[in-house]
């Protein structure tokens, strides 16, 4: 046991949460924390807690690498964290079961140890969340710490944390007055997170700001298992479909999680070989798999070609597809752009790469000739899958122990929508870039009264933009008008937002050539992004054209 409080930073992910702690000038380490292994017989430690749980009865979960084997378990709960995703608990239908809970669950185990090792330990740490969480998101996170009894605990972008333990790794070499512009490529097992970030260090201070991100999406290593899966699949069924069709539904995805297992296997395996430009193994399955249905022997010998391979893992690097990795590059530079204008793919300094499907030859490869000449570079790919919750453990440890100060600028965490009076849009009234100014905004669109009105209501949403599909409605902002306001009258929407977060906006009506009418209204915002005027949380489903 050890006395001293330790600085903790945790990578709740998609597939594994990583905890690392550090406790003194020599850099943070990953906490070794122990788990049931397959057979459940005895406990394993691991640096990665696999983001898998199980219910064995209505009092007991079992997390980690045993849970994340049964078919049965709740995976990739992250994906649906800050939802309305909500299911009953297989042995108790009293009890309704949350993303939040979920994940409570996760971070009990590290929780645990962590107080089991360090006594000393005041209960705090520093969550990590992809840049593009919304605040339900945020929300959900925050809630599922304190459940598992974190007391004080702050969230931080993992791309900024990734990017921090890259900075505390070269600190004597990112100079006084000094900056750089940085994309991290942030690729897990279910998310994708593009962030441009602009660094240095001045008077004493590290400053670190986020000029630019991407929405969230769910596009991850997960998918490329997915892929690899299907293929190995239906080469298996072309010979086995009299069986397999035969089967139940619950024993049909058990045998897909098997396929799913096997494919991430192989491809771990394969990328090796493919780094030491040796020939690929072959695909071999001769294992019996346990159902309800009785046991199913499943045989497979297959051969890869490198061609072959690279075409069925290597979908999502090609921007001729629907869903690449291309699109939230793309994304980050356009908000960056609209933040810092003139700024494009040439102002990158470096791109820096995280998570563990990045570890992949195809994302090395794909990522070095789009942005060439300009490096592309990770710390360890050993450590790809560590460098988010090492990284947030340095940022702590800097924020308790080290006379520098950490300086991130706080920017709004999503914008803030409004519909046109028709209803057929929505139209982006306070941008995401949004930085507190004393002058107004003008907005371009042009609205236009479809009554007469009395009294002005503003439906507020929450949002990345337009396309956004899941707005979060806030509370209508009513604003009283001393006069009618005829049908058909064209007004326009002005904005700020002011040092303490507050957004101003104001409404002008022009009701003739020489005559307007102004009205003006606010809404305040904590530091999360999240409206005082926020009601329950209800999704609002918005299709690509915004209707």
């Amino acid at each position: 046991m050890n006395s001293v409080n330790p600085a903790v930073g945790i990578d709740l992910g998609t597939t594994n949460t990583v905890v690392a702690v550090q406790t003194n000038t020599m850099g943070p380490e990953l906490l070794s924390i122990p788990q049931p292994n397959l057979e459940r017989k005895i406990l394993d430690p691991s640096f990665h807690i696999k983001s898998a749980v199980f219910f064995e009865n209505s009092e007991d979960a079992v997390v980690g690498a045993f849970a994340s084997r049964r078919f049965d378990s709740f995976v990739s709960i992250k994906s649906k964290i800050g939802t309305r995703w909500r299911m009953q608990h297989p042995y108790n239908p009293k009890i309704t079961l949350s993303p939040a809970y979920i994940s409570a669950l996760i971070l009990k185990v590290a929780y645990n140890e962590l107080v089991k090792k360090y006594p000393g330990w005041d209960r705090s740490a520093i969550i990590t969340v992809p840049a593009s969480f919304n605040t339900d998101q945020r929300n959900d996170t925050l809630m599922a710490a304190n459940m598992a009894g974190f007391e004080k605990v702050r969230l931080l972008d993992e791309p900024t944390a990734a990017f921090y333990y890259y900075f505390d790794q070269n600190r004597d070499t990112m100079g006084e007055n000094g900056h750089q512009s940085i994309l991290v490529f942030d690729f897990g097992g279910g998310t994708l997170d593009v962030s441009i970030i602009k660094a240095g260090i001045q008077s004493n201070a590290i400053l670190i700001d986020a000029i630019g991100r991407s929405r969230y999406n769910n596009l991850g290593g997960d998918d490329i298992d997915l892929d690899l899966a299907s293929f190995v699949f239906a080469f298996w069924h072309k010979t086995n479909a009299q069986i397999f069709d035969c089967l139940d539904d619950n024993t049909k995805k058990k045998i897909y999680k098997f396929f799913i297992q096997k494919a991430c296997l192989f491809k771990e395996e394969a990328e090796d070989y493919l780094s030491n430009n040796l020939e690929l193994n072959e695909f071999v399955i001769n294992e019996t798999v346990e159902t309800s249905n009785g046991n199913i022997q499943i045989k497979i010998n297959k051969v890869f070609s490198r061609f072959q391979y690279e075409e069925i893992t290597g979908r999502f690097f090609s921007n001729k597809e629907d869903i690449n990795i291309f699109r939230p590059i793309g994304q980050a530079l356009k908000v960056a752009e609209e933040l810092s204008p003139g700024f494009c793919k040439d102002d990158i300094d470096l791109v820096l790469y995280t998570g563990g499907a990045s570890r992949m030859n195809g994302v090395k490869a794909t990522l070095s000739a789009f942005f060439r000449p300009k490096p592309c570079y990770s710390i360890n790919d050993e450590e790809a899958c560590n460098t988010v919750a090492l990284g947030a453990a340095c940022c702590r440890y800097d924020e308790l122990n080290r006379q520098r100060e950490v300086s991130m600028t706080v920017r709004l965490l999503e914008g803030i929508l409004t519909r046109d009076d028709e209803g057929h849009h929505f139209v982006t009234i306070v941008p995401m870039t949004c930085q507190p100014s004393k002058d107004f905004k003008k907005l371009e669109y042009k609205f236009k009264t479809m009554r007469p009105l009395i009294n002005m209501k503003i439906p507020l949403f929450r949002g990345t933009g337009p396309d956004d599909h899941h707005l979060s409605p806030m509370q209508d902002l009513e604003l009283p008008l001393k006069n009618l306001v005829p049908a058909n009258t064209n007004y326009n929407i002005f904005y700020r937002m002011t040092e303490n977060k507050t957004i101003e906006l104001k409404a002008i009506f022009e009701l003739s050539e020489q005559r307007q009418l102004e009205v003006a209204g606010e809404v305040i915002m904590d530091f999360d992004g999240k409206s005082k005027a926020n009601i329950p949380r209800l999704e609002c489903e918005v299709n690509r054209q915004g209707v």
